[in-house]
């Protein structure tokens, strides 16, 4: 799913020398270097560079580790607030594709100076959690998860851009998120897959057959999961104008099929400085514990 895409040589080095062994091996390259391209796409899609904390770095004070039971792979969660008991406001926040529980922290002390519980977590393949591989639906099953780790009742999400389609796909499953804050989200879940493709210089054919192992690998059609608005849920999205990473015009329509969601739109964060904006986690926090 990286939308961050890094350059990967996709050469194929032949070591065969001399004579008809070199004619031999000419009518398999094609198919040999066809399958390495689909093996390096695949893995862009379904495999984020991890990246780790170091556990020097500060965080809230008052934070505890979270066991999130009967969940595999194994996720690294953390809770604070928990000596305030399940009767407190829960808020959850999720990450981004390849960021992690850091980069959320500073809706953190917000929230705690507001009363509110805060849980989050790293996405499976992220941060501390195990894993290799994610996709959405299990993104989707890990909010579930680590909401039902915290106790209580969630009274709103905060999540950002793949971590907000995660969040709507658990909110299309039944999941009771209160209310949604969704920042910057990615809305056109095949971008990513055409965005590989382009840096692969695939053509139709191997985006397609790209595409087909991506199915596989989600256990459904690509193209089935569309994200739409719940009318049960309210919801705010905010999205900068300027993001290079996620179209606004994606998030505007993302509104325009949800009848419970506001749009905040602001002007040049980009996308990853949406996450510290001190307007912005002002913004997301009112909304998320009072609906303001």
């Amino acid at each position: 799913m990286a939308y961050f895409l890094s350059e990967k040589s996709t050469n194929v080095r032949n070591n065969t020398e001399g004579g008809w062994l070199d004619g031999l091996a000419g009518l398999f390259q094609p198919w040999s270097r066809q399958g390495q391209v689909l093996a390096e796409g695949r893995r862009m899609y379904l495999m984020p560079e991890r990246a780790v904390t170091p556990p020097a770095l500060p965080e809230p004070a008052g934070g505890v580790v979270l066991a999130v039971p009967g969940f595999t792979p194994h996720l690294a969660a953390r809770l604070w607030g928990a000596q305030r008991g399940d009767t407190a406001p829960l808020v959850m926040l999720v990450h981004d594709w390849e960021y992690q529980i850091h980069d959320m922290l500073p809706f953190v002390q917000p929230l705690l100076d507001a009363g509110a519980r805060v849980v989050a977590f790293d996405a499976p393949a992220h941060g501390r959690s195990s894993g290799d591989e994610a996709t959405l639906p299990v993104m989707a099953a890990a909010i579930r998860a680590v909401a039902a780790a915290a106790g209580g009742r969630v009274v709103g999400v905060i999540a950002h851009g793949v971590g907000a389609a995660a969040l709507t796909l658990a909110i299309q499953d039944g999941f009771d998120a209160g209310r949604a804050v969704l920042l910057a989200p990615l809305v056109d879940l095949t971008l990513p897959l055409r965005q590989i493709a382009h840096v692969l210089r695939l053509d139709s054919d191997g985006e397609h057959a790209l595409g087909r192992m991506v199915d596989r690998a989600l256990g459904t059609p690509l193209a089935s999961l569309h994200l739409h608005g719940d009318a049960l849920t309210r919801a705010l999205l905010i999205h900068s104008v300027d993001d290079r990473i996620m179209p606004v015009s994606d998030g505007l329509l993302l509104a325009a099929s949800w009848p419970g969601l506001s749009t905040h739109l602001v002007q040049g964060l980009g996308h990853r400085r949406l996450l510290s904006d001190v307007g912005v986690v002002d913004r997301a926090v009112g909304f998320a514990l009072r609906g303001e």
